[in-house]
């Protein structure tokens, strides 16, 4: 099986108690089976707080119950994890230690990113030139779980579009490119006409955020006209980003549309957001955060995209 890496991904280092905001605080912890078989062995005081910290919850999932101000119970004074200090970085719990490296298995190929929703993530994301230029002579040989044929198309969908988003021209006018591309794809997939429609800007308002002032932030940036004529570099890297994260997921349900569709919507979002800071990386980042690490509001976001008009 071959294992494809974006350029920046071995260069992701956690930088711990200098991160300017924390995967520690916010997010449920899932404890994985065979670490809280460990925690409930763990002698002592420390033992003691572990297994009063985790408990189960509505689905079903062991998690870890956040103190104040929703923070992982083992978030230190100090910004730096308890546990790590305790018991050693082999005893993280699954979620802990592969955050915010994410892997996309496709049976016959792997594919391997980072998480937007790190700030030191997304700092490399947005900063590294080339970054998918690996991605190439991707075996996707016969599969009981896809068809292989469908693969292949998307890999060249994939790599076509990538070429649209790159072009030296305006941003805007890439997006209109792969907007019309994109229908085209579709239609050569399914034998179906697409009327490409956005995302409603509405569907911002019903969704569940962390930090309620980042609501705000992302609903006005979610109902202003796109600003893509500023950092027009970061944004392009922020948008082959999302390409490589999701377009091959049309795999199952064969709509190209959808991830598109959230790429050039989600890109004019963070946009907008970076229009008065002028910085990319946090809007990007907080965008990602509130949004995309939400398995509830991205399914939210899916189910409030009008379905494809076909004639």
């Amino acid at each position: 099986m071959k294992h494809f890496y974006p350029t920046y991904y071995r260069e992701f280092r956690c930088i711990a108690a200098d991160c300017p905001d924390s995967c520690c605080q916010g997010w449920d912890v899932v404890i994985d089976s065979e670490t809280e078989h460990f925690y409930n062995s763990v002698q002592g005081e420390f033992g003691e707080k572990l297994r009063e910290a985790i408990y189960t919850d509505p689905d079903g999932d062991r998690v870890f119950l956040l103190a104040d101000e929703k923070k992982c119970p083992f978030w230190g004074a100090d910004r730096l994890c308890d546990i790590y200090r305790e018991l050693g970085k082999e005893h993280l719990c699954d979620t802990c230690a592969q955050f915010p490296r994410i892997t996309m298995d496709y049976t016959t190929f792997t594919e391997h990113t980072l998480a937007l929703a790190c700030p030191e993530a997304a700092r490399l994301i947005l900063s590294a030139d080339d970054a998918y230029v690996g991605f190439v002579d991707t075996d996707c040989e016969s599969c009981e779980e896809y068809d292989a044929d469908v693969m292949r198309f998307l890999l060249t969908v994939r790599a076509r579009a990538a070429m649209l988003l790159t072009q030296p021209i305006p941003l805007a006018e890439r997006f209109e490119k792969l907007r019309s591309f994109a229908a085209e794809a579709q239609r050569e997939l399914t034998g179906e006409v697409v009327e490409y429609e956005p995302l409603s800007p509405d569907v911002f308002e019903k969704l569940e955020f962390i930090d309620e002032s980042n609501r705000e932030w992302i609903v006005l940036a979610a109902k202003a006209e796109p600003d893509l004529s500023h950092k027009e570099a970061e944004l392009t890297r922020l948008g082959l980003y999302w390409l490589y994260r999701y377009l091959l997921d049309a795999i199952e349900p064969y709509d190209l549309i959808s991830p598109i569709r959230f790429l050039i919507d989600s890109v004019g979002i963070v946009g907008s957001m970076a229009q008065k800071s002028g910085d990319v990386i946090t809007a990007a980042q907080t965008y990602s955060k509130e949004i995309e690490q939400s398995y509830e509001n991205m399914e939210k976001m899916r189910e409030s995209q009008t379905s494809p008009n076909m004639s």
